[in-house]
């Protein structure tokens, strides 16, 4: 009986959303009902995940476990951003300050990280399977974007040599759409496949 209910709220909410999108005009404020409480069980979620996660590095520094001293850190950091967030709004030029000279190097020094790591993965997928044409593309493209982030790929700023150094450079935005095709096209399968209680993530 439980798990009939289970699959009656599921299609009925899913159907619902499916439908809002073809009658809007009918349908558009139960719509708009229906994602209101998406989202306030996501940031529900969202809560108990960021106090599960404060609690276990809390327990670490209790513990002086060898990796302590990071977790206050990211304790003192999540408290200094929670302080200033609820004493100042997010327009206020001292939280805009915390952002762009906080959060935006970090940002940009994990994705240094994340170039150079592609490249690393790169020679290792060339040395484990050897010089295939997707192994060569691979390294290319790694090299490639390194290059261009690093400004040491300069081709002049007209005629071919511009065209072509624009063209490379949007080439990542290229498999970033592909990506997000990708996501797209996987997220619809998936809840296809749970309308249709093909697949049952609720289940036991």
């Amino acid at each position: 009986m439980k798990k009939i209910l289970t699959v009656s709220i599921l299609l009925l909410i899913g159907l619902t959303v499916l439908a809002g999108y073809f009658f809007p005009q009918a349908l558009g404020p139960i719509l708009n009902l229906v994602i209101d409480w998406g989202i306030l069980l996501i940031g529900t979620a969202a809560l108990i995940g960021i106090g599960y996660l404060i609690k276990s590095h809390i327990s670490r520094v209790a513990r002086r476990d060898k990796q302590s001293f990071l977790s206050f850190v990211l304790l003192l950091a999540f408290s200094a951003t929670i302080i200033v967030g609820l004493i100042f709004s997010f327009n206020h030029p001292i939280f805009t300050d915390l952002m762009i000279n906080v959060q935006y190097p970090v940002e940009t020094s994990l994705l240094a990280v994340l170039a150079v790591v592609l490249l690393t993965a790169s020679f290792r997928l060339i040395s484990t399977r050897g010089w295939t044409p997707m192994s060569i593309a691979f390294l290319c493209s790694a090299v490639v974007t390194l290059g261009l982030d690093a400004g040491s790929i300069y081709l002049g700023t007209e005629g071919a040599g511009a065209e072509i150094l624009n063209f490379l450079r949007r080439l990542p935005m290229v498999g970033v759409r592909g990506i997000l095709l990708g996501m797209g096209l996987g997220g619809l399968i998936v809840g296809l496949r749970v309308l249709l209680t093909i697949e049952k993530p609720y289940g036991e």
